[in-house]
């Protein structure tokens, strides 16, 4: 797959180089939220959360809408239509506890039509992108709040949230990405299957490369990651360190794969790193994959 990252707004702003920023410098944007959820049967505590400041106050639809508007206007549609091929647009958007859109497909169109004055062009929603076998020329735009305590709580039945002074777990944030997938984009995502130690083998990864962790973190993560990476290390190497999406901007729900991918751009296009050919995008959620994102031959 070859793609661009359009743009992209989250906690760290809208800035390629700012993204970079916090992540490779661990700057933490999290803060303990007023809710407390139930952690076990004895304990109850407030969750760590990334919210963008400025959404602080509202709720998870009006924040949908007003991230969707924001990226309708960042992206320029009726200027890329001219410069680049679109077959499809798919609005990867989060489901309400009942399981229906937040955005409903008439309210997407209607924002649509706002930014494109000639017809509006067809379109899919959906809640999971598969990056394996999604297609080229398609415009994909992504979006999700995973802050107040209705998902955090839900969340919480099933895996490990992060709660305050409690052990490592997913941090919720907010955010949306959109990317182009293209014959010319600039960048390239190779994929591989297996295991985890599998796809590693397959890859060819060794300590020294830039790993970049997307997904749901949590303690088992923690060992099941050193697990299956101890054979990379000679007696003489440190820890791989994993530049963290997470805990800077948090877990970005249906948006996460895109602001995976938007991450490893800002690694990639940043000017401190001229000599990094590739990035090693790693998520564990809804199975273990690693991608190896370059620059793009083409």
């Amino acid at each position: 797959m070859t793609f661009d990252v359009l743009c992209h707004i989250n906690a760290t702003g809208s800035a390629s180089s700012s993204l970079y920023a916090a992540v490779a410098n661990q700057m933490l944007f999290s803060k303990p939220s007023k809710a407390l959820i139930r952690c076990d049967i004895s304990l109850d505590a407030p969750y760590i959360m990334v919210e963008i400041d400025e959404l602080a106050q509202l709720d998870r639809q009006t924040k949908c809408l007003l991230l969707l508007s924001q990226l309708l206007e960042h992206i320029d549609i009726p200027t890329l239509r001219q410069t680049s091929r679109i077959s499809q647009i798919v609005f990867v958007l989060p489901q309400d506890e009942l399981g229906n859109p937040v955005i409903d497909n008439d309210t997407v169109a209607e924002l649509l039509s706002e930014v494109i004055l000639q017809q509006v062009p067809d379109f899919n929603q959906t809640t999971t992108l598969d990056l394996k076998s999604i297609a080229p020329d398609t415009l994909i735009i992504a979006l999700d709040s995973c802050v107040n305590y209705q998902y955090v709580s839900n969340q919480a039945k099933n895996n490990a949230v992060q709660v305050l002074n409690g052990p490592p777990g997913i941090i919720n944030g907010e955010g949306g990405y959109a990317l182009l997938t293209h014959l010319q984009g600039s960048l390239s995502a190779q994929f591989y299957s297996g295991e985890i130690n599998e796809q590693l083998n397959q890859a060819q990864a060794c300590v020294n490369n830039t790993y970049l962790f997307a997904g749901k973190d949590s303690l088992a993560w923690q060992k099941k990651w050193f697990a299956n990476t101890q054979t990379l290390y000679s007696p003489e190497d440190e820890l791989i360190e994993l530049a963290n999406l997470n805990n800077t901007i948090g877990y970005q729900g249906v948006a996460n794969d895109p602001a995976g991918l938007a991450l490893a751009n800002s690694y990639l296009n940043n000017p401190l790193n001229k000599g990094l050919q590739h990035v090693f995008l790693l998520f564990n959620s809804p199975s273990d994959q690693l991608i190896k994102i370059s620059r793009s031959e083409t």
